[in-house]
């Protein structure tokens, strides 16, 4: 973050300051049975797992779906699905055949997507 101009210089060190004085009030205590204000801030933070689920060694030609896409799908060569099911026009794949799979082929999953929240409090304490 840049700071431009005077009042954001001085937003930043009012921040600054009164962060500083609500750290030393509450070390220092105020246990004189005043009251406490409490400030609870809020923050997100997203993180994205992509999970690879270990499938069965053939796939079943879905509509629309290319050698191409099962290809980039599973993650393996064209060629080493063409050599395994010993296609002759690997273009003219039919709704509903099954294909064989190279050893070890893994499907991609989409990415899941999860947000975490955490909270904190801040207690200031002052005086009357």
């Amino acid at each position: 973050m840049i700071i431009h101009g005077r009042l954001q210089w001085a937003l930043a060190i009012g921040v600054l300051a009164f962060s500083f004085a609500a750290v030393v009030a509450s070390i220092l205590g105020g246990g004189d049975g005043s009251s406490a204000a409490t400030t609870t801030t809020t923050s997100s933070v997203a993180s994205t797992t992509t999970t690879t689920i270990a499938v069965p060694l053939k796939h079943v030609v879905k509509s629309g779906e290319s050698l191409f896409s099962i290809a980039q799908l599973y993650s393996v060569k064209m060629e080493a699905i063409i050599e395994l099911n010993k296609l002759d026009n690997p273009d003219k794949l039919a709704l509903g055949d099954e294909i064989l799979l190279p050893q070890g082929s893994v499907a991609r999953v989409a990415p899941v997507t999860s947000t975490s929240v955490t909270s904190a409090a801040l207690v200031t304490t002052s005086a009357p």
